[in-house]
């Protein structure tokens, strides 16, 4: 097998100050406890539930040519034409070392073919930009395999054996930064030397074994972090694909920020593909651009970010994001935002993500979503959790959530302990439930994270199964009475069961529209 993917233990994140909580509703799915995980750099919040994960499976393996961005590139270079003022790499150089030595501002092309270099520290107004065929490689080559009893190894690989991150139940290695990779296929890392299996592979950090027979076959190992991290500002990177770095969860590939906290201004990140790396395959920094991407395979998440202002994502295929076996609920999606001002995400493609699609979690404000295309990730296809405004609109968001469908976790569109967001002209089609809120004990600084002032108008919501509508856990229900919250001028397709979720209880179409919440809205079919 190609990497075996473990469904996550399915959840959603929280604050790292809520209290544990038990559901109180009628609801007719099971719901949730709330835990917390508080790391010395990062707070990662975990939400528990009833574990209904699947067994492990085989991703498709990933057709991989010298490039295979699905994104429209931009006018590209030729070699005989660069300007006299740029800087020809080849991939025999070492860019890094090219740029410590270089001023800032400098402009790079790197030339066509594999690029092993070290850690890239970008310096202010550098460019680095790829003629076709250019691509950034954070692994090395491994030869001199020996055959042993239980498979093949090759001693002299110093591998990075501190963990980080949460795997899915009983498994551990998807802490450890390290990847294997035979003929572009990234291999499943067991535990122990005793599960090895054909297209597994195990290390105790100075030898690698496989199971399978490596001859004739490329097979490399990840051992550069980052192929790009810096806190500069006003970065260009174009028209390259990055892959096979080995950043530790909730880190990128490709990274505006130097350390947490100390984050780049104004990065262009576009026309570029980032795959097959191990954590996230981009850290945006403050008014990171990333446009024309095809952020895909990678083994967390495919966008992360931990604060930044003015954030762009447009025009860009993020999917198969959390093959390294990633505990969802503590962090695996297409994308994770926290504690951003101004993210926009427009035009955007996302599918196919062992988490979430599209996720802000903690503190994010002034949040737009729209004109995306969602579908097929394993839980919510658009999560807003406890933050603040927000506008979700114009997005076409289908057969999300099936992998976390109890209580009301599996909506296409989610809003959780979220205040002052607006749901508007979204066509939400056939997830396991449609646009649902959520309201649970979670805290920051002994204040509640409220469910308040959310609009819902306008969408046309298919349901077949699954609910919308609003549900607590905390046995407050002020949520129903107190905090402005409006469903109405929806059009209900499918909703001919007990398809909607007020006031703990399981309601169909006449009682919801008793509760005054179907103002304006319709179900043709009933």
């Amino acid at each position: 097998m190609s990497v075996a993917v473990v469904a996550a233990t399915l959840a959603g994140c929280d604050d790292g100050t809520t209290p544990e909580s038990t559901a109180t509703t009628t609801a007719s799915r099971s719901t949730t406890t709330t835990t917390t995980t508080t790391t010395s750099t990062t707070t990662t919040t975990t939400t528990t539930v009833p574990p209904t994960s699947v067994p492990p499976s085989t991703v498709a393996p990933v057709e991989l040519g010298t490039t295979t961005t699905t994104t429209t590139p931009g006018e590209t270079t030729a070699i005989d034409d660069l300007p006299d003022d740029v800087i020809a790499v080849s991939p025999d150089d070492d860019l890094a070392a090219l740029v410590a030595g270089t001023p800032s501002g400098a402009h790079f092309v790197l030339l066509p073919g594999v690029h092993r270099t070290g850690e890239t520290e970008p310096k202010d107004g550098m460019t680095f930009e790829g003629i076709d065929g250019a691509v950034m490689n954070g692994s090395r080559l491994l030869e001199g395999f020996q055959e042993t009893g239980d498979g093949w190894d090759v001693a002299g690989v110093e591998l990075n054996m501190n963990p980080h991150g949460e795997c899915v139940d009983g498994y551990e290695a998807c802490a450890l930064r390290n990847d294997l990779y035979v003929d572009d296929e990234m291999m499943w890392r067991v535990d122990s030397r005793d599960e090895l299996a054909p297209g597994t592979w195990w290390s105790d950090g100075r030898r690698v074994v496989m199971a399978d027979n490596p001859e004739g076959r490329k097979v490399e190992v990840s051992l550069t972090e980052h192929a790009f991290r810096s806190d500069a500002d006003n970065v260009t990177i174009r028209n390259l694909v990055i892959e096979k770095y080995a950043p530790m969860a909730q880190r990128g590939a490709l990274q505006a920020e130097d350390s947490p906290g100390s984050r780049g201004t104004n990065w262009l990140i576009e026309n570029v593909e980032v795959r097959l790396n191990h954590g996230a395959g981009i850290r945006a920094g403050d008014q990171t651009i990333i446009r024309s991407a095809y952020i895909h395979h990678n083994g967390q998440m495919g966008i992360t970010s931990d604060g930044g202002e003015g954030i762009l994502v447009e025009s860009s295929e993020i999917a198969y994001n959390n093959i390294r076996g990633f505990n969802w609920g503590w962090e695996g999606a297409g994308t994770k935002f926290k504690e951003t001002v101004g993210l926009v995400v427009r035009d955007v493609t996302v599918h196919h993500n062992l988490g979430p699609g599209l996720w802000t979690d903690i503190n994010n404000r002034d949040t737009t979503y729209e004109g995306n295309v969602v579908f097929s990730n394993h839980a919510a296809g658009i999560f807003h959790e406890i933050s603040f405004d927000a506008v979700i609109r114009d997005n076409e968001v289908y057969d999300n959530g099936f992998i976390m469908d109890d209580w009301l976790w599996g909506a296409g569109i989610l809003i959780a302990a979220s205040t002052g967001v607006e749901v508007y002209n979204n066509t939400v089609t056939n997830n396991a439930d449609g646009i649902t809120g959520i309201q649970q004990q979670r805290e920051r600084d002994g204040e509640l994270w409220r469910l308040a002032d959310l609009n819902v108008h306008d969408n046309t919501i298919t349901m077949w199964y699954g609910q919308t509508g609003v549900v607590q856990d905390m046995g407050d229900s002020s949520v129903f009475t107190d905090r402005n919250i409006v469903f109405e001028n929806n059009t209900y397709v499918g909703a001919g069961h007990e398809a909607f979720a007020w006031d703990d209880q399981d309601l169909d179409w006449e009682s919801w529209l008793a509760t005054g919440q179907g103002q304006g809205s319709t179900i043709p079919d009933g």
